[in-house]
């Protein structure tokens, strides 16, 4: 004897228990005599009151058969995973490719991963399609105190160079005197195939005096540092190691 409740409990339960035929099934309803309720696939006891109740039951369907293999074709192997459609559920073939949506009150769009990939594919191939800009000119110079050194605009920067004052003025020329004639370095422009090499070297002498830069004047190495990696990383020329 099976006892359930509340009503819609008790008869889904049985129902679960009976064979699926077409017939009709048969449920008791058993008031005893302090009120209880029981609901029975079996008549009542003797001193309950019975009331019987037929709910109509589904035929069970038989299941599809497996069409044969036409002549001539491959068995699937048996680890092969079919695909078993299920009632409400869209093949794979048939699920719709989803895209960027529209945008909301916000201005946010909703985007799946493959509208991202696609975005991220066109903006590297566009970066890549986008022409550099050319590095500016680069002048090397040549001065009989500092060598050979690079320098970015023409001209060079002028030197002055100390001159003796002895005997100026007529004798009379003054203990604390000085004088200095300004001269200029000889610089010529790097040609542009060799340009890219002499930017890589005034960033590396740049990187250099940052390292080595006292606490007063870090700050300024680094900033000349920056403009120059700012300079290489806008060309085709590559910024060293």
């Amino acid at each position: 004897m099976m006892s359930f409740f509340p009503r819609a409990c008790a008869l889904a339960g049985l129902a679960l228990t009976l064979p699926a035929t077409a017939e009709d099934a048969v449920f008791y309803r058993c008031t005893a005599a302090d009120g209880g309720l029981t609901i029975q696939n079996a008549a009542c006891p003797p001193g309950s009151q019975q009331r019987i109740q037929r709910i109509a039951m589904p035929a069970r369907t038989a299941p599809a058969a497996t069409p044969a293999p036409a002549p001539g074709a491959s068995p699937a192997p048996h680890d092969a995973a079919v695909p078993v459609p299920r009632p409400g559920v869209p093949a794979p073939g048939a699920l719709p490719v989803l895209q960027a949506g529209p945008a909301d009150d916000s201005g946010n769009g909703i985007l799946d991963s493959d509208t991202l990939r696609r975005d991220a594919a066109t903006a590297s191939a566009a970066d890549a399609a986008a022409p550099k800009a050319p590095l500016p000119p680069i002048f090397r110079c040549e001065s009989t105190e500092r060598g050979t050194y690079l320098h970015e605009l023409e001209p060079a920067p002028p030197i002055c160079l100390l001159m003796s004052v002895t005997g100026l003025g007529g004798g009379n020329t003054p203990v604390n005197a000085a004088g200095c004639e300004v001269v200029r370095d000889t610089c010529e422009a790097v040609p542009e195939p060799q340009r890219c090499a002499s930017w890589q070297q005034r960033f590396r002498d740049a990187r250099g005096r940052e390292r080595f830069a006292t606490a007063d004047n870090h700050a300024a190495a680094t900033a000349e540092r920056e403009r120059l990696h700012a300079v290489l990383a806008a060309s085709d020329c590559a910024v060293p190691d």
